[in-house]
């Protein structure tokens, strides 16, 4: 149940025998249209639409063979499976600019081509195979393009004259018609030759961009529903500490609200990245962060010079990727993320106030800032003239399977979580004492980066475990929490039902002042559930501007 038509200078018998062997479909008619400039391809293609039998029909070149058996039962069950397209091809665009010329920004490129010239075969890549699913797309190119003729709103348009800017004209039209247009990667071809522009390109491109001039540019529109592809990036991606749960917790809930997720770390060394990577979660080191490699004097990469040694700490393109935000944290990490890809947009979360790494980083491309606290967004906008429509307080993302009350009774300890180094030593100092003039064991929970700890646990009252990602079990039980500023331990605490003594430290960790806060009323604000909605949403307010 599907016909494939083509325009061609003279009869091919052999290539309709061809596309019906290769198509593996019981149904197939094959209309060919024998053209020599007589009519434009546009009128080709409409009478092709007109004479055919069946609702899917292939409109193609003559000059391409295709390297998937039985394609035309694939493509057939692409327009089964999404209904809601009408339009499916080999390669697009997901943004349309203002020049009409749809592959002048490849990072907003889906599909793979197969070309061959003079004897030589090679692959073009515009993006990841997408498997069995579909890529939606502004506009796709002409080699191939398959429609369900009763889900196009509008033909050819037969003013286009030759045989250029046909399929942009034809796609774009009908997309401004809410047409949804799609690329697949899961039937390929190959195209006997290569996409040439000339003058008359040119003159059907000016035409196109003078027609539709008040529409351009044109993206997709991003939904709540939409599956985006996310690069988040960090420094550390291993152990426990605060930022890398709030990596890993975000990372999780984002593939609950249907996205692909790829972690980029410096540190990709322990236990978190085998927890994510059970749950779908790609994660890489810095060194290979996708589409690219860090030159390290070892590797060679190939020059108009012949083989060459890397250059060490120079990072070379290897692949194209393709990427709808990126969502980073830390201000050396944010750099090579605007170095590698600086026309992919950005949100860069900033998890303190008062380490300098945490400030923030200035770039077109990052869009939004996220403070997981008031403070911080004070701090950014008070000091980096950062506009304060640009930065927005979304909280630590707290699971709330893990941290909830158990209504069990507390043991008689306070809990700190958090390294063990400089900025926390005044305030661990500080429990120490307070701890033992209220009677109250201090467990100390965390990775121990200091020379001090060894001394304080000689305390008896004071007790040292470290670092876990099981840290409810001690929270749990515990009779109040403490951490400096508003942190993950605090907020975990209360939504166990634990008041939490909030320390407000300077950058070197000298005590401004410390509080115990009773258990918020708006505690739904910190569950990742929401958490990861409110930042997938973030994410599309910035994809639409």
């Amino acid at each position: 149940m599907i016909t494939i038509g083509y325009s061609t200078r003279s009869s091919n018998k052999e290539f309709q025998e061809y596309l019906k062997k290769s198509a593996g479909h019981p149904k197939i008619q094959i209309i060919e249209k024998v053209n020599n400039g007589e009519k434009n391809l546009s009128e080709v293609y409409n009478e092709i639409i007109s004479e055919s039998n069946f609702d899917v029909v292939v409109l193609c070149h003559d000059d391409i063979y295709f390297d998937t058996n039985n394609w035309a039962t694939k493509l057939v069950r692409q327009f089964d499976k999404n209904s809601d397209y009408g339009i499916l091809g080999m390669a697009g665009t997901t943004e349309m600019p203002k020049s009409g010329m749809w592959w002048e920004d490849r990072s907003k490129m889906y599909g793979i081509v197969n070309h061959e010239s003079e004897g030589k075969k090679w692959e073009s890549k515009y993006s990841d195979s997408l498997g069995n699913d579909v890529k939606e797309v502004v506009v796709v190119d002409g080699v191939f393009i398959a429609i369900n003729k009763q889900r196009i709103k509008s033909n050819f348009d037969e003013n286009v004259s030759g045989f250029h800017m046909y399929d942009v004209n034809f796609c774009f039209k009908n997309f401004l018609q809410d047409v949804k247009i799609g690329v697949l990667t899961n039937v390929r071809l190959t195209h006997k030759s290569i996409g040439m522009t000339n003058d008359k390109w040119e003159e059907n491109r000016n035409l196109f961009v003078e027609k539709y001039s008040e529409f351009l540019p044109k993206k997709i529109k991003f939904t709540e529903n939409s599956k985006l592809n996310v690069l988040i990036s960090c420094l550390f991606f291993q152990k426990f500490t605060g930022s890398e749960m709030y990596v890993f917790e975000l990372a999780k809930n984002l593939i609950k609200q249907n996205c692909d997720v790829t972690i980029v770390a410096s540190e990709t060394n322990g236990p978190l990245v085998l927890m994510a990577t059970k749950l779908g979660i790609k994660v890489k080191n810095i060194k290979e962060t996708p589409g690219y490699k860090l030159g390290d004097g070892q590797w060679v990469v190939m020059t108009p010079e012949g083989p060459k040694p890397s250059i060490p700490n120079n990072y070379y393109k290897i692949s194209e990727t393709h990427f709808d935000i990126i969502h980073c944290q830390h201000k050396p990490i944010v750099n090579i993320m605007n170095l590698l890809y600086p026309n992919v947009d950005k949100i860069s979360t900033i998890h303190s106030e008062v380490i300098e790494l945490e400030n923030p980083v200035i770039h077109p491309s990052i869009k939004k800032y996220v403070a997981i606290r008031p403070e911080i967004k004070e701090y950014i906008i008070s000091n980096f003239t950062i506009p304060e429509n640009m930065v927005d307080v979304i909280y630590n993302p707290i699971d709330e399977t893990k941290f909830f009350d158990k209504k069990i009774n507390s043991e008689n300890y306070i809990l700190f979580v958090g390294s063990v180094d400089y900025l926390r030593e005044k305030t661990i100092k500080d429990l120490v004492e307070y701890s033992k003039i209220e009677n109250k064991e201090l467990w100390i929970v965390g990775e121990n980066k200091s020379n001090y700890l060894s001394e304080l646990i000689k305390n008896s009252h004071v007790k040292y475990y470290g670092p876990t990602l099981d840290v409810d079990k001690y929270i749990h039980k515990c009779s109040e929490t403490a951490g400096i500023l508003l942190g993950r331990t605090t907020i975990e605490g209360w939504m166990c039902n634990k008041p939490g003594w909030i320390y407000n430290v300077d950058n070197t960790g000298d005590i401004i002042s410390k509080e115990l806060f009773d258990i918020p009323k708006d505690i739904d604000k910190f569950k990742s559930s929401s958490v990861s909605k409110e930042i997938k949403n973030k994410f599309i307010e910035v994809l639409n501007n």
